[in-house]
């Protein structure tokens, strides 16, 4: 293993507060009821069992780092000011996720920090392997757990929802926890915290009964979204109570109780905010507090989750003010404190009209409750926070898609009406990123996620270029024949930054959705639509109240990324769109060939997300372009092959018919992409779900070697990179980094980045650096107690 750079000196200090906090935490919350836990869910492997190998984190697992320090470095000090505090900004709200994820999330973390803190590294390995018989692949299984842990916010990954365990056996991880914990007795201080954090979360950490095994409603799963006595008929009364009141769900959580006199179900449906509940209290004209009946149900509206961190964000949003450069980034950052302390989501609709008016900035920067993905009812957003610096020069290209975009929408399969009545170009930039404050960053982001706002106010297309760059390369190519791998390898990056471009601008940018409003007006004409192919008329739209996220719920995430990719492999086949790239005539066929391969096989990879024992999906993205693969093996454009692989176990090869791509693959990509856009645009759920699952469900007959094939690629699984992230970093005791300013000099406090190494070392590394404050983990404490019981399992 590589060394880590770390602290020269023991940190004893450190571990000696954190450890008086960690007492807090034994006495609050006790320990766990071993009543709620069945015998099966409780055993703890002594040994690693096949379902720990199935479930633990791969020693092989890459680890990348992301370099954005050249942009860094090229700010002004009003800009690196401004970095600073909304990077912190986001790495605090980040925290929120923990509790999205697992009851035990939170937990775990301060068990993870306190332990890595409590002494070097290097002295812990040796602890490990002297007093407790480490192996150095026990070593390596418990960094690398570590590792992914604090990739992605908790001990669910964020792509695939499924849970993760280490490699190391609980009997040796609980031999380093006592020993370390011995280590402070021998300084003559208590050693019991972190021993009964230990004993808090042991079981949690290796649970994988079948409920634990994925994020999902119960029985199939757990969330956090809902307190664990809820399942999918919860949500659809929470859903249908919500859209009678015209409330949104972006940033809210739900816990059910019953009365204790009558046993009516009562639900409290709680919203992110720094403030708590108080008396009469009214945002977005919705009265808290006050229980309302609904179906036979009692519904209260209240406010207050997440208090404690939300209260940290807003006061680094609060110093970002003095950092801004326009008065547009003032208003947004006013409304983004006003959402966060007050719970209004409408006070952050503001925020991102604001933020969508703000043209060319130098720094890009968005934060809240954003992304569907983890909620299963996919209303509720994870928190996430995220700042980087425009990379002009690559700009350029995604600025000339933006001008064009007029001219190439008409290309889609779809009748003029179904398109927006107008395109409302937004700024498309390429980005270095610096901070990414949520589980697992993606390659592009095409926000906001408001319908009203994108259809009437407009959206902003986002490449994070260097986050491509840092994952991309530690990708690796599977199921291709040498020729075809050696010829996308070569050219992988450029048909990456073509499927991105085309997926966010007019994927997510493209398409008109039906509505009718309380007055009794529409902002369609029903008798200009038509008939539209096999999908037949319109008979349906979204209705008062209505919005795409409380019509499709958690099959609206992968029903509209499989849109968007799909528009992307169907304009992908178009000259004039692939010029775009500098891609010119004679080079777009075997552009347009690379293109669809890569999306061959990431269809084919993505079954590792499928669940046969419950026909569900586990990641929108991979059930979507699973959907594409069957549209090209229809078409007769793609077949798989199963064969001994050189290793002399089953593999898979996936080849392509070249010539029938533009012409069979063509005309069935356009037509499975009518079918997307019809049922989105109409609010058809029921026809969307049987169109959608005649894809994409295989329990039904006829399915059985899509099956087989599930089993090959589990097999054959390749890890998902981790991404060691920077930090920002206040290096001056007083303002002392000036500019000029508007024809006068400011001073800002000098900022630098930290960067760390790529491992797994380095990403543990780096959380420690990014979370120092011990009263920061008496707040994630006090969180932790405060619905435990409500959500543990």
């Amino acid at each position: 293993m590589l060394e880590l750079h770390v602290r020269k000196t023991m940190m004893l200090h450190v571990f000696i507060v954190a450890a008086s906090l960690l007492d807090i935490l034994t006495t609050v919350l006790g320990a766990p009821e071993k009543s709620k836990i069945s015998a099966k869910d409780a055993s703890i492997p002594d040994d690693l069992s096949a379902e720990v190998n199935k479930f633990g984190v791969p020693r092989d697992t890459p680890i990348a780092f992301l370099d954005g320090i050249q942009a860094f470095n090229n700010l002004q000090p009003i800009e690196k000011c401004r970095v600073h505090h909304i990077s912190r900004a986001s790495w605090t709200g980040a925290l929120i996720d923990l509790y999205q994820t697992s009851a035990e999330s939170p937990l775990i973390f301060l068990l993870l920090q306190n332990l890595f803190r409590s002494q070097e590294i290097s002295a812990l390995k040796r602890t490990a392997t002297e007093a407790c018989k480490f192996q150095q692949e026990d070593w390596d299984s418990l960094l690398v757990y570590v590792a992914a842990f604090y990739d992605n916010f908790g001990n669910y990954f964020t792509y695939g929802m499924k849970k993760f365990v280490p490699r190391v056996s609980s009997s040796k991880l609980e031999c380093l926890i006592n020993s370390t914990a011995a280590l402070a007795k021998q300084a003559g201080e208590s050693a019991s915290s972190l021993q009964s954090l230990w004993n808090k979360t042991k079981e949690l950490i290796y649970q994988l009964g079948s409920r634990h095994q994925s994020l999902a409603f119960g029985p199939g799963g757990i969330t956090t979204y809902f307190s664990s006595n809820c399942n999918a008929s919860d949500a659809t009364l929470v859903k249908d109570f919500m859209v009678s009141k015209n409330v949104e769900a972006w940033n809210s959580r739900v816990i059910k109780t019953f009365d204790t006199q009558t046993g009516q179900p009562k639900y409290e449906i709680r919203f992110a905010s720094a403030l708590a509940t108080g008396k009469a209290v009214v945002v977005d004209e919705l009265k808290l507090g006050v229980a309302i009946e609904y179906k036979g149900a009692s519904f209260t509206f209240t406010r207050g989750d997440f208090k404690q961190l939300l209260v940290r964000v807003n006061q680094q949003l609060t110093q970002a003010k003095g950092c801004l450069a326009s008065s547009l980034e003032k208003q947004m950052t006013d409304e983004l404190i006003r959402s966060f302390r007050t719970g209004s989501v409408e006070a952050h609709k503001n925020a991102s009209r604001f933020w969508v008016k703000n043209k060319n900035p130098v720094i890009e920067s968005y934060i809240g409750f954003i992304e569907t993905y983890q909620d299963p009812d996919g209303m509720r957003g994870s928190f996430e926070g995220w700042v980087a610096v425009v990379d002009k020069a690559k700009t350029a290209i995604l600025t000339s898609l933006v001008n064009n975009a007029e001219k190439f929408l008409p290309l889609l399969p779809w009748p003029r009406e179904f398109e927006k009545d107008k395109f409302l170009k937004p700024d498309f930039t390429d980005l270095t990123v610096i901070t990414f404050g949520n589980g697992g960053p993606p390659a592009a982001i095409n926000i906001p996620n408001y319908s009203e706002i994108r259809q009437n106010d407009g959206f902003k297309n986002v490449n994070l270029g260097n986050m491509i760059a840092a994952t991309l390369s530690a990708k690796p190519l599977q199921y291709l024949s040498e020729s075809d791998a050696k010829l996308l390898q070569s050219h992988r990056k450029l048909v990456f930054d073509t499927i991105v471009g085309l997926h966010e601008l007019l994927g997510h940018g493209s398409g008109k959705m039906f509505h009718e409003f309380a007055n009794g007006s529409f902002d369609f004409d029903i008798s200009k639509l038509g008939s539209v192919g096999k999908f037949g008329p319109v008979k349906n739209w979204y209705k008062p109240g209505e919005t795409f996220e409380t019509k499709f719920g958690r099959l609206g995430s992968t029903l509209e990324e499989c849109r968007a990719e799909t528009v992307a492999c169907y304009l992908g086949l178009f000259p004039q769109v692939l010029s775009i790239w500098g891609i010119n005539r004679t080079a777009a066929e075997q552009h347009s060939y690379m293109l669809w391969l890569e999306y061959a096989i990431e269809g084919l990879e993505g079954l590792i997300q499928y669940t046969p024992e419950t026909d569900s999906w586990g990641e929108a993205h991979d059930q979507g372009r699973f959907a594409m693969l069957r549209v090209m093996i229809e078409s007769g454009v793609a077949s798989v092959k199963s064969l001994t692989g050189a290793d002399g176990k089953p593999d898979l090869l996936v080849s392509l018919d070249r010539k029938r791509i533009p012409t069979d693959g063509k005309k069935a990509m356009g037509e499975f992409l009518l079918g997307l856009n019809f049922y989105r645009s109409t609010g058809d759920v029921e026809g969307a779900k049987i169109f959608y699952d005649s894809y994409t469900s295989l329990k039904q007959p006829g399915n059985e070697e899509h099956i087989k094939w599930h089993k090959i690629v589990v097999e054959r699984k390749k890890p998902r990179p981790l991404v060691v992230q920077p930090n920002t970093v206040i290096a001056s005791d007083s303002p002392s980094a000036c500019q000029t300013i508007k024809g006068a000099q400011q001073c800002f406090f000098e900022v630098h980045l930290k960067n760390y190494d790529g491992t797994a070392e380095g990403m543990i590394q780096s959380y420690l650096d990014r979370y120092t404050d011990t009263s920061l983990e008496k707040d994630l404490l006090d969180l932790a107690n405060t619905d435990f019981k409500s959500f543990w399992i």
